[in-house]
């Protein structure tokens, strides 16, 4: 995990999160972590990061963020290493006023819901209403079914969520815990794959 310093955050977001570099990566891609508060986007970051789990709850405020550089095959066979800058939003409904902000420069996201919280599923739509508006445009969105673990307390079931991907034309659908660690890394080298085919 890096962090890096206030003035190359904002470089990011003016160049539209898109960068090129010499440095030991091939691109950088702004990205966003979204979905109602409590489905597990922040946990998700962390296994991602960490590869641990945490059972403690905490409310994000805003915002958090996170980097972590990945590799991935472009379309040619070629490996290309991205820089992914991880905006992990505030889901719940008090911190909606200052989330619009957080999504300028963003070239993909993870929509999370809780499998075993129907409220979550319900928010979906306007999650992506809330991007395409926030941004002015469609970027590649990956939805992710999260907390399969806790099979026997699930409500939505994987064929309502890749009946739900298709209708809205997201870029995938997977099924993940942060607890076990199920398709975590592939989540986010999806969405790095994503990102590179959206300018």
């Amino acid at each position: 995990m890096e962090v890096i310093g206030p003035s190359l955050c904002d470089t990011i977001i003016e160049q539209k999160g898109e960068y090129l570099s010499s440095g030991g990566f091939d691109y950088m891609r702004k990205v966003v972590m979204i979905g109602a508060g409590g489905s597990g986007k922040t946990a998700l970051v962390n296994r991602f990061l960490t590869h641990k789990f945490s059972e403690e709850y905490i409310v994000t405020i805003g915002s958090q963020f996170a980097v972590k550089t990945v590799s991935v095959e472009a379309a040619n066979g070629r490996s290309i290493v991205v820089k992914l800058l991880v905006w992990d939003l505030a889901g719940q409904q008090r911190f909606d006023f200052i989330r619009g902000s957080y999504y300028r420069g963003s070239k993909g996201a993870l929509l999370v819901y809780d499998t075993t919280r129907k409220s979550t599923w319900l928010e979906l739509p306007k999650w992506i209403k809330e991007t395409e508006d926030a941004l002015g445009e469609r970027i590649p969105i990956i939805l992710l079914a999260n907390k399969v673990d806790l099979e026997d307390d699930r409500v939505i079931t994987r064929e309502m969520g890749e009946q739900f991907t298709r209708e809205h034309n997201l870029v995938g659908y997977l099924e993940t815990s942060a607890l076990s660690g199920q398709n975590v890394e592939e989540a986010f080298n999806m969405l790095a794959k994503s990102s590179l085919s959206f300018s």
